[in-house]
């Protein structure tokens, strides 16, 4: 193919139902017509949302928490930017990032020489969360043994044990890789199948049936009213609030606070009124910006 065919499919050929080839095609040509399939597979997830999203999560997480209470980096949240707490500079650092590839790579060797087997705290979780019954054909830990699935096989996990569930990366044997199969259901299981037979339940937001249809998805909704909205949007106040506290990542409020207003209007209060109590509240007895801590009365003299 001549670069004036190139163009020609680039221009008038290649039709697109997502970003993929124009981004292989630019990096083959930023980088002599020849990359490797981990280098165009990083560039593709720079484009993926999901992958991004999930990753600024986890940044968010340990990474940020632990390298800040060592002093080791800082963090602006105006600008959301991370810098290294270093006075001298570091152009020419080439000795520390050497260590931290060592470092890497070291980690990624005991990774892989790990055992494949899930640990019995994890199988507890998941024969719990099932309620000791196989998530396909129902039959319960008492008429036949029940095994922990994989639903994403561990053979499809990469080099850092991770395999993609819902357009992003997850450890394999995580609890959202995990399913409580029957000796014969998973025995029946091809190596290819990756169907999730887990029964998930929970509260969504209004607009993400439609987005999962335009995904090609065909959810199945009920709307819920009264006493039981209210039961499930307490339980997703949790779900949210227990987020925002793994991840510290303030955009977890928004969550907590959409979630705050639902549960308001379920018990037939209105943004605005929900706002005017909390403004009275705030005016008699204050906010929390002065950060006071009561820790019990002053002993008596003191």
């Amino acid at each position: 193919m001549t670069l004036s065919e190139l163009r020609a499919f680039l221009t008038d050929t290649m039709s697109m139902s997502e970003v993929y080839q124009p981004v292989i095609i630019k990096e083959l040509l930023e980088n002599g017509g020849t990359c490797s399939k981990e280098h165009l597979a990083a560039r593709l997830a720079d484009h993926d949302e999901a992958v991004q999203d999930y990753y600024r999560k986890v940044l968010m997480r340990y990474p940020k928490q632990t390298l800040t209470s060592h002093g080791v980096v800082e963090y602006d949240r105006r600008s959301r930017t991370f810098s290294l707490n270093v006075d001298e500079s570091v152009r020419n650092a080439r000795g520390l990032i050497r260590i931290c590839e060592d470092k890497i790579d070291d980690w990624l060797e005991r990774r892989s020489s790990r055992s494949n087997n899930v640990s019995s705290s994890r199988r507890y979780q998941v024969l719990k969360a099932s309620g000791g019954k196989c998530e396909l054909c129902g039959i319960p830990s008492s008429l036949r043994p029940i095994d922990v699935d994989h639903i994403v096989p561990q053979s499809k996990a990469n080099r850092y044990g991770k395999v993609i569930i819902g357009g992003r990366p997850v450890d394999v044997h995580s609890m959202e890789n995990l399913q409580a199969l029957c000796m014969t259901c998973n025995r029946g299981k091809s190596a290819g199948d990756n169907t999730d037979w887990r029964v998930r339940r929970k509260l969504v937001r209004d607009r993400i049936p439609a987005l999962m249809v335009a995904e090609g998805k065909s959810p199945y909704v009920v709307q819920l009213t009264g006493r039981k909205l209210r039961k499930a949007l307490r339980e997703k106040l949790i779900e949210e609030v227990e987020e925002y506290l793994d991840s510290g990542d303030v955009e977890e409020l928004a969550d907590v606070a959409e979630v705050l207003i639902a549960l308001a209007e379920s018990h037939g209060l209105t943004a605005a009124e929900l706002e005017a109590l909390r403004t009275r509240k705030r005016k008699e007895r204050g906010g929390f910006e002065d950060g006071l801590y009561y820790s019990g009365d002053k002993p008596s003299g003191a």
